[in-house]
């Protein structure tokens, strides 16, 4: 499972800006990225949201998508 979640980092801890439903003690791999209008974080959050549209993709069940990608793009 993937989340994006707001957090503030204070007193060397990450703190969410909102209640998450995480079990406590989940074990988590973070990957941080400073929240501003730097093109390049933009862009990285673009590609991260296109790169999981099409990641269920081969769940679906559908049976053309080589035949036929920019069907599905």
């Amino acid at each position: 499972m993937q989340k994006a979640i707001d957090a503030i980092f204070e007193n060397g801890v990450f703190k969410p800006k909102k209640k998450v439903a995480i079990p406590e003690r989940t074990k988590l791999k973070l990957i941080v990225l400073e929240e501003d209008n730097n093109e390049s974080v933009l862009l990285a959050r673009k590609q991260s949201n296109s790169l999981l549209s099409v990641a269920g993709i081969g769940a679906s069940g559908l049976k053309d998508v080589s035949e036929n990608p920019d069907k599905y793009l």
